[in-house]
């Protein structure tokens, strides 16, 4: 491999390969098709471009379907009314966590999505990309998704599930995401 690309692209390339060459096995050892990528944040607009430059070598027998976190997010959040949000945020009824809330509605929302692109395959080999996983920050994370896909939609999970994660690679199975959150992937592969 070119020993002078930057770290990241390294990454992409192997995670690519990894979607080619071993397919089936993404997240076998842990029980779930998750495959995460870490990479700077700050260099997020030059990844996801290099991302969709590179994704497009898989060829035909694979059907890549990205989603946006940012979009669905947004739309939830549009649904409920920012200002519903910020006054329920700036004075919560007793025993409510609006926050926690928020991050129960994303998190479904994106269930939602990532099913629904599983089902809309057209008999190649689906792979879910989300990208712009900053939108959940800071009612959710990538780990609490992963964790919540698992739990509820295991069997739905037709083909590997690749999370985009701006951060820092701290330990083999260990991230800070966003360089603001310490999160721990015990399910799946991680870059």
């Amino acid at each position: 491999m070119n020993t002078g690309m930057p770290e990241w692209n390294k990454t992409l390339c192997e995670a690519v390969g990894r979607l080619q060459i071993r397919y089936d096995q993404i997240g076998r050892k842990t029980g779930a098709p998750f495959l995460a990528i870490v990479y700077p944040l700050e260099l997020e607009k030059q990844v996801l471009k290099e991302w969709d430059t590179l994704v497009k070598s898989l060829g035909e027998d694979f059907q890549v379907m990205t989603l946006d976190v940012l979009e669905i997010t947004h739309t939830i959040t549009s649904q409920i009314g920012l200002d519903t949000i910020l006054e329920s945020m700036k004075d919560p009824e007793p025993g409510c966590d609006p926050e926690r809330e928020l991050g129960n509605l994303w998190l479904s929302g994106l269930q939602e999505q990532i099913e629904s692109a599983f089902r809309s395959r057209i008999g190649k080999k689906p792979v879910i990309v989300l990208k712009h996983l900053a939108a959940l920050y800071p009612s959710a994370g990538p780990q609490i998704l992963m964790q919540r896909l698992w739990d509820s939609s295991q069997n739905a999970l037709e083909g590997p599930v690749v999370l985009l994660i701006p951060g820092t690679l701290i330990e083999p199975r260990r991230y800070s995401f966003l360089n603001v959150r310490d999160e721990f992937m015990y399910r799946g592969e991680i870059l």
